[in-house]
């Protein structure tokens, strides 16, 4: 049984209410559902796509470009993005609580569009801008479609899969951006993602024209299950486990890119290892699909990935092939992934969907994106072993303190609304 409480217009201090003319049943919402998950992916390949070329980029014929400043701009292209995600997605969350999101969501995607199409035509410094212009749209496009996952019927275990879902495409981005770059660049060699691009743009037009509506901002009572929303405490730790994901991987992604004792790795096998990560957090996303301790165990979900992301972070100095350091990464990218769709999930409620929430958490996610290249890129060389395990450390730390903190999650309720 679902109740549903309809009103307009909407407030923030009215909580969640919807307008029956603005429901999207039967095709129309499906369409919507498609687009939300193709939107998420390209804001997501928007990122990884470029990651591979970024050392050619920085060299732009100068081959007598220290080494150290190379790696220093290297990472600081890789932060770029993650930087202005992070300044800026609280704000988008904020306006998204206020006025209609979707406005805010079609004109992200055409300026990622537009931010995306130039990409390796353009100068270094005008590199830079570009990137910062991506992660400002992203930072609008990955929360904003998750927020919209809670504005159509069904109870918490039917908004998790439409989550997971999500977020599973937005891992499918990781996955396919470097290979869509790769497979681009023959044909546009100065705009690698060019084609990128105008994907990108096909989905704002389908937006914008209003060919696919998105739902209204309203939202599926459910019934059957009590879920108690985390407390101040259990949410600022969720978010420094968001922070620890998201710079564990970034930390391994750059570690790939930067000047290595025993020789830089060839573009290929970077975008190769680079899309096997993406494939581990796809398939993390798809193996949440089929089990429900999103729901009914995320605590120990969030244990169990956090141990596994601090074994890879330890062991990754070690790996000395191509295959053992792609078989670390793709863990880090299995625990990285589980641990965004964990925190993102329960930030955002549960009976009360907040865009600031899942703003402050797609921070938190960018933040340690950030900082993790900015600590190899100020580091010396041989120090940034040290960098990659002293986040495992800190993932170690939070293993420790997150099931003293995390208590009972939610409590069965009879279809009357009384506690079992």
């Amino acid at each position: 049984m679902v109740v549903r409480r309809c009103a307009a217009p909407w407030r923030p201090e009215d909580g969640l209410t919807c307008s029956a003319a603005d429901d999207s049943p039967g095709r129309s919402q499906t369409a919507a559902s498609i687009l939300l998950l193709l939107a998420v992916a390209a804001a997501s390949a928007g990122q990884t796509a470029v990651l591979a070329f970024l050392p050619t980029l920085v060299d732009g014929g100068q081959a007598d470009l220290a080494l150290r400043i190379h790696d220093v701009h290297v990472a600081s292209l890789t932060a770029a993005h993650p930087l202005a995600a992070l300044v800026f997605a609280p704000l988008w969350g904020w306006l998204a609580d206020r006025i209609d999101y979707r406005i805010i969501l079609r004109t992200a995607l055409v300026v990622l569009a537009l931010a995306t199409a130039p990409v390796g035509a353009v100068p270094l410094p005008m590199l830079y801008g570009l990137r910062l212009l991506a992660g400002l749209s992203a930072a609008a496009i990955i929360p904003l479609a998750l927020l919209s996952t809670n504005f159509a019927p069904g109870g918490r275990d039917e908004q998790a899969r439409r989550f997971t879902w999500l977020t599973a495409f937005m891992f499918l981005g990781d996955l396919f951006g470097p290979l869509l770059a790769e497979a681009s660049a023959p044909l546009f060699p100065r705009t690698p993602l060019l084609v990128l691009a105008l994907v990108i743009a096909v989905l704002a037009l389908a937006l914008t024209t209003g060919i696919v509506r998105l739902p209204a901002r309203c939202a599926a009572r459910p019934v059957g299950r009590r879920l108690q929303a985390p407390s101040h405490v259990v949410t600022l730790v969720l978010l420094l486990v968001t922070i620890v994901g998201g710079g564990g991987l970034a930390a391994m992604h750059v570690s790939l890119l930067v000047t290595r004792p025993e020789g830089a790795l060839s573009r290929e096998a970077i975008a190769g290892m680079l899309s096997l990560c993406g494939l581990a957090m796809l398939a993390a996303q798809l193996f949440h699909t089929r089990v429900t301790w999103l729901v009914t165990a995320p605590r120990r979900l969030a244990c169990l990935t956090l141990a596994l992301l601090a074994l890879s972070l330890f062991l990754f100095r070690f790996g000395t092939t191509v295959v053992e350091m792609a078989g670390l990464i793709a863990v880090a990218g299995w625990s990285s992934a589980s641990l965004r769709l964990v925190t993102s999930f329960w930030i955002s409620g549960p009976m009360r969907p907040s865009g600031v929430m899942l703003g402050l958490q797609h921070t938190a996610a960018s933040l340690g994106q950030a900082l993790a290249p900015m600590s190899l890129a100020v580091v010396s060389p041989h120090r940034q072993a040290a960098v990659v395990e002293a986040i495992g450390w800190l993932s170690l730390g939070l293993l420790a303190l997150l099931p003293a903190i995390w208590r009972r999650t939610s409590t069965p309720v009879h279809p009357a609304g009384e506690r079992a």
